[in-house]
């Protein structure tokens, strides 16, 4: 099985590569996009802004060569945090700037409800409730760790496989639309849930 995590300075890598040497899998660094070509599995992992990100997943040429690999040869993709995000259409963080468009929507920032004290970054640890059990298998009462402060707001609520609630506010935490998958949360940094979460994954594809 060939695993490649995107490697444009949207950082988080290193942490992500390791959680697949849990389970004896090597996640190569990926830092061209002609590296793409014959993955199983790519990753899009990152933290941070989602204009700096965007702005580099074009630049480095690989916005192409993802198009290529998932969309046409339908390869299958996990995003993470910032990853996740990338797949909408537009990300509204210092502006409106265009997002990769595979799964219709927006990223937005958490707003806090009136009269609310809820802390913006969303950062901890909180409860994943699943809406398709297929990737969240063997994970009861599953906890996940997050750190962001946008959300995803898909426009097709089917694609919506995971919700978190935080104070009031709907977190998409996950969501699937055919080899397309993303999760808000961090599964590299979620302990047994998370690594769990990336072993369903690969069971799909070994």
């Amino acid at each position: 099985m060939k695993i490649g995590i995107m490697n444009i300075s949207l950082g988080n890598v290193g942490s992500v590569a390791s959680a697949f040497r849990f389970y004896g899998h090597d996640a190569a660094l990926v830092g061209d996009p002609a590296g793409i070509a014959g993955l199983d599995l790519i990753v899009l992992a990152g933290v941070g802004n989602f204009q700096f990100a965007a702005r580099r997943v074009r630049e480095t040429g690989f916005a192409d060569a993802l198009n290529e690999a998932v969309l046409v040869r339908k390869r299958l993709v996990l995003g993470i945090c910032l990853g996740m995000h990338l797949f909408a259409d537009v990300g509204r963080e210092d502006g409106d700037n265009p997002g990769l468009g595979w799964i219709p929507g927006e990223v937005v920032r958490i707003e806090r409800p009136a009269g609310s004290s809820l802390r913006v970054p969303h950062m901890g640890w909180n409860v994943v409730t699943p809406r398709n059990t297929d990737l969240f298998r063997r994970i009861r009462g599953g906890e996940m760790y997050f750190m962001h402060s946008y959300r995803f707001l898909p426009q097709d609520r089917s694609v919506i496989t995971a919700v978190t609630d935080y104070g009031g506010v709907e977190i998409v935490s996950a969501v699937r639309k055919d080899n397309i998958v993303g999760v808000q949360f961090h599964p590299e940094k979620s302990q047994g849930h998370g690594l769990r979460f990336l072993r369903n994954l690969l069971e799909e594809i070994q």
